[in-house]
């Protein structure tokens, strides 16, 4: 029988369902309402052929996420209001009565096995039907199940001790244990960070140092010129899996790394390139990585200070289908709700990160040699990665980090014009 906290759960989801529906179909049918009308800034740059194309991928990705949430719901529904929970629970339990790390590990480890099962049937026909349908695909089910059993195999080395961690804090470490927890997290994040480029992308891709020529001249005298430092520049074997294009840069401190997908550097030329780098490192700069650190890290804490006084009343736990309170059953109720609640900081997140790459793009504008080359390379990646152009506002204002190409180029230019004005 669903008490009050089921009940305001199930309206929260409920509203981030519809919320989620509406703005999906929203999209799909402003990009039907686009076919064949090609923004007046690209049609130099992007012929009709391929604009179609966007129209086409970007529309199947969409049916798609449409039928991926909307299974989502309904398994979520009946794990919480139709006894699944109950019955995981029960099962763990039966391997521990107690309810002990054992009976946690059960439950976290069936937790994760449905979760991984629902999505990979998405993920596939992401990759072999969607993808391999408009030229990206590349990866091979051989490639495709080695990068499923090592990223299985690191999520169990690295979540179990983070989730045995956690449970030990909340049973050790007494009323202020979501403290010392915060401490903990934080911990890990930071070392993940550290071991990321050196243990963990190496095991998914092969990272070669960029021989010596033009572009590695460009980028260090680039990176010297707005005090970038970093250890060393690699090119990553993207196309291995796919044909879509990136570059970034990782690590901390002194030990970064600059990373350049081959497909990028086939792509575009070594002006583009340069702008593409002068961007992140716009982002090095502004301290937006660090800025987006402290906020998550805040808001960790504030979720972690809410379960500290949630996971200690019974309602909580009947609420979510569960009989017996658990430290476990916690967990995953307060994922739950985070979940349930993101439609309220989503928007948030998305107009704080597409202020940064405007910040970013300015960036760029003002340390380039040839400031054009950056929207140059914005119409690059539109083209080469099929992204769409016309998204709807409210699509946009919700989910994109990014400016759309249109407003990306549009802000871009502005700049260009500003920094010609004040040095005219």
């Amino acid at each position: 029988m669903l008490n009050s906290v089921g009940i305001t759960f199930l309206i929260m989801m409920v509203i981030n369902f519809l919320l989620e529906i509406t703005l999906n179909f929203l999209n799909l049918q402003h990009l039907k309402k686009k076919a064949g009308q090609l923004p007046l800034i690209f049609r130099d740059q992007i012929d009709l052929r391929t604009y179609e194309k966007t129209i086409n991928y970007n529309f199947d990705y969409g049916k798609l996420y449409f039928l991926e949430i909307s299974v989502s719901f309904l398994i979520i529904i009946y794990f919480v209001f139709l006894g699944g929970f109950a019955q995981i629970d029960s099962l763990a339990r039966s391997f521990a009565p107690q309810g002990n790390y054992l009976s946690a590990l059960i439950f976290g480890a069936i937790v994760f096995l449905i979760k991984t099962l629902v999505n990979l049937p998405f993920d596939l026909y992401h990759t072999f039907v969607i993808e391999e349908r408009y030229g990206f695909n590349r990866t091979t089910p051989k490639v495709y199940l080695s990068d499923l059993m090592k990223s299985f195999t690191l999520s169990a080395l690295i979540g179990i001790p983070l989730y045995l961690g956690i449970i030990w804090f909340m049973n050790r470490a007494g009323n202020f244990w979501w403290i010392w927890c915060w401490f903990f997290i934080e911990a890990i994040q930071i070392l993940l960070l550290i071991v990321y480029p050196v243990w963990i992308a190496p095991l998914f891709n092969k990272f070669t140092p960029i021989q010596d020529g033009e572009l590695k001249n460009e980028i260090i005298s680039l990176s010297e010129k707005v005090d970038f430092p970093f250890q060393g520049i690699f090119i990553m074997d993207g196309s291995k899996r796919s044909r879509h294009s990136n570059a970034y840069f990782t690590g901390l401190g002194k030990k970064k790394r600059i990373v350049l997908f081959d497909t990028l550097i086939q792509q575009m030329k070594v002006p583009q390139i340069l702008a593409v780098l002068a961007h992140e490192f716009g982002h090095y700069k502004l301290h937006h990585l660090k800025k987006v650190f402290v906020l998550n890290s805040l808001l960790s804490l504030t979720g972690l200070y809410f379960l500290s006084h949630l996971f200690r009343l019974n309602s909580f736990y009947r609420g979510f289908g569960f009989t017996h309170p658990s430290n476990y059953a916690a967990l995953v109720i307060f994922s739950l709700c985070i979940s349930a609640l993101s439609f309220l900081f989503i928007p948030f997140f998305s107009v704080l990160s597409r202020r940064f790459e405007y910040q970013a793009d300015e960036f760029a504008v003002k340390n380039l040699k040839n400031p054009k080359s950056l929207s140059e390379a914005i119409v690059v990646l539109t083209r080469e990665n099929l992204m769409n152009l016309n998204p709807h506002p409210w699509y946009n204002f919700f989910h994109y980090t990014h400016p759309s190409p249109v407003e990306r180029v549009k802000a871009i230019e502005n700049a260009i014009n500003k920094l010609m004005k004040k040095s005219a």
